[in-house]
Parts: structure tokens; sequence; C-alpha cells
């Protein structure tokens, strides 16, 4: 089987390696990566910039951790999501670009399967989200500290907020954090690549041996040495949840009781106080959301993402699925992205 991994996006590489990595233990699979634009990586293997190449390589399935992927392509469009959150408008909206959505846990297959029912143009099988796989060989938290050249007596902050306008914290909170580098914490801060440059000009000016922006497109290894993590709608919360540490969200949209949610920029502090006092606080909680919307910590997604792709070819179900929506214009801007 060859297997074609899709990338518009340089987060979306930590996203896809763990496949990857699991796709070289087995013989019988090859595997490419079609990267657009000018990503910055190091992938090791083969990397495909043109579209004649996709047709000379021939993939029997395309794995997409993005929204859109060429209709015109061979092989089997397989969606496997960029993050946990559904919070984001569009989650759920169907463009008529994959064949099989493979999704992280019974919540979100769940609402899938329902859209399935109704449509009946896509496949949905639930797999586990891969990027988590490594989750089984994160080393403690003080030992990740030390990873990092990071004081281990000392508590780290995350802040890792998302770029949508709608949703974007960064503007607001710059002050409250600004207020906080007196009080002996170390923030370790991680904009998404499509953050404000203006935005992250004035955290550069807070830089300090306690304050650190990171542009590492793996942020899992810096939530295991984080003792506390502040974001706003971005689905990095849902990823913090397998660490069953303290959480603050600002002007979050659903699931408050993942951690303590403020609205005013003000009760940055307070919450921060509030969550190193009571670590446990919402503990439970964050244990049911993390059972909803992704179970699997046994670092096999990637291995039942194959199976499932495999089982997928193998029995022909796309075979009896209907044609899905013409959406032309997404589809010409698809086009005009790979060319």
């Amino acid at each position: 089987m060859k297997l074609l991994f899709f990338v518009t996006k340089s987060y979306s590489l930590s996203i896809l390696k763990p496949i990857d990595s699991y796709c070289k233990t087995l013989n019988d699979l090859e595997t490419a990566w079609f990267i657009v634009g000018k990503i910055k990586n190091n992938i090791k293997g083969t990397v495909i910039r043109e579209s004649k190449q996709v047709f000379d390589f021939n993939p029997d399935a395309i794995i997409v951790p993005g929204n859109v992927v060429p209709d015109f392509w061979p092989g089997l469009k397989v969606q496997i999501f960029h993050g946990l959150c559904e919070e984001k408008k569009g989650h759920y909206k169907i463009t008529g670009f994959f064949d099989l959505y493979c999704t992280p846990g019974p919540l979100i297959t769940e609402k899938f399967e329902k859209i399935k029912k109704e449509k009946n143009t896509f496949l949905v099988k639930e797999t586990g989200w891969p990027k988590l796989d490594d989750c089984v060989n994160f080393k403690s938290i003080s030992d990740q500290k030390t990873f990092f050249s990071l004081d281990s007596d000392t508590k780290v902050i995350l802040y890792a907020p998302t770029f949508s306008p709608k949703y974007r914290s960064s503007g607001d909170l710059f002050e409250p954090i600004k207020k906080t580098q007196d009080f002996g914490y170390h923030w370790v801060v991680k904009f998404h690549e499509l953050e404000k440059k203006e935005i992250i000009r004035k955290y550069k000016e807070l830089i300090s041996s306690k304050f650190t922006i990171i542009e590492d497109n793996n942020i899992l290894l810096w939530l295991n040495a984080a003792d506390l993590l502040i974001t706003d709608t971005s689905s990095v919360a849902y990823e913090f949840l397998i660490f069953d540490r303290p959480i603050i969200t600002y002007n979050t949209t659903t699931r408050f009781e993942k951690g303590i949610n403020i609205t005013d920029p003000d009760d940055l502090t307070g919450a921060i106080t509030r969550s190193f006092n009571d670590p446990e606080e919402y503990s439970e909680s964050r244990q049911e959301i993390l059972n909803d919307i992704h179970p699997y910590l046994d670092g096999k997604s990637s291995e039942r993402l194959i199976q499932s792709i495999n089982e997928t070819i193998d029995n022909g179900e796309c075979l009896k699925l209907k044609k899905k929506s013409l959406n032309w214009f997404r589809k010409w801007k698809i086009r005009r992205l790979i060319s």
C-alpha cells in the first residue's frame, strides 16, 4: 500500500509523523509527503511538490490533517483533523473532499455518524488521534523541565492562544501577563503560526530568563513540562487533558468545566493562584471530557488508522457512497494552492 501525507500548515507535521513512524515498521507500506509552499521540515523520506509526481506515485490513500485536499488526485481521501477541539465554526461542515473521517473519540464519532446517515457521501471510523501516540513515552514533569533546561522547582506556565480574530486572547491578556513577571513563574509562550506579527513583537519585549517564546511545531513536549496551561478556544486545551493538570481559559465557548474560565483579563492573576493552590479542582471533569474527546492513551492510534484505511480499501465500502457535492469554488482554490 502507498500513502501520501498532504501538508499545508507546519503544525500538520507533528500530527503526521507518528503515522509515518508506524508505517516504517511495516514492510508492505510506502509513504511520501506532499508539502505546500516553503514549510520548514526535517522529513526523512520522499517529498513531493508537484501534482504530476502524485500521479506517478499513485497513492492508495491520502492522509490529511487540514480541511481540503485535491479531489482529482488518486487514492482514498482520509481526514484525521488538525486538533481535538470542535469549538471552531465549521468543524462539522462537510465540504465534499473526504471519503473517510477518522475520528479521535466517541463524542465526535457520534456527531459525524449522524451527518453520515443524512448524506451518505463518506465513511466514519474511530481511531484516536495519531499526534498523541507519543504520550506513552513522556517523561515525568521534572525530567521534562530538565530536558528544556527549566528549573524543576519553578512553576511553568504555558500560554498557547489561538489566532482566530473572534477568539484571540493574546491582545487582551498581554498586560496581565506582563504584571506577573515578578511572581517567580517561568512563562513559555507558543503562538499560532498565523498570529499577528505586532502581537508577537509586544510579547518579545518580555523575553528574559523567566519568559520564553518557542517556535517548536510539536507542542506536546512543552505541554508535558508545564504545570499550568492558559489558552482560549485553542484545541491545545484538549491535548493538555492527558496530563490532568490545571487549565485556565479566556472566553472559552464550550466545556467550561475543563478548568477556570475567565472573561475579564484582570482575573488572570487570581485564577493562576487558585490553580496552583488546588490543582485537582477540575480533575474529575477533565477526565470525563478526555473520555469523550480522546480516550485512547495506548499509543496505537496510528496503528488503528492504518488498519481502518486498509479495511476500507479492501472491502470496497466507498463504492456504495453517494456522489459528493461539487463545491467548484473550493476545488478551484485547492488547485491554485498546489500549482
